[in-house]
């Protein structure tokens, strides 16, 4: 079966992605797998208003969100970029989708943003989703 990743942040903007690879495993008769990646040293996750404070609680009700579809979740330690990839390549992954939360700035530094890095390493297609209305 093949496998649609996301990445969440358990953010409003990351839970729009999420609902679109929803969207495409279920056009695709596909099989959906959710990433929480925790970041070495975030400390700021604890006190972030806009992030869920319990990651693997979120994890478990985005599952079942989407009744009838095959849905799956993972935590991984590590920079989010990096784990979507890795990922990927291990489950052989289909297509990628991620929100372009953190794309914006100036050219430099747009650059190193997670949707940026992910798109330019990737081992499948990606499908970045427009977060703004969320942010």
């Amino acid at each position: 079966m093949a496998i649609i990743l996301t990445g969440t942040d358990t953010t409003a903007a990351a839970d729009m992605a999420v609902d679109d690879a929803a969207r495409l495993a279920r056009d695709r008769g596909a099989e959906l797998l959710v990433l929480y990646v925790e970041r070495e040293g975030d400390e700021r996750r604890a006190v972030d208003p806009d992030r869920a404070p319990d990651p693997g609680s979120h994890l478990a009700k985005l599952a079942a969100r989407y009744p009838g579809l095959h849905v799956s979740t993972r935590v991984e330690r590590g920079d989010p970029a990096e784990c979507l990839v890795e990922v990927a390549a291990e489950v052989k992954a289909e297509t990628i989708v991620v929100g372009n939360r953190g794309a914006r700035g100036s050219r430099w530094q747009v650059r190193d943003a997670v949707p940026t890095l992910v798109l330019r390493h990737a081992p499948c297609s990606v499908f970045i989703v427009d977060t703004r209305r969320a942010q």
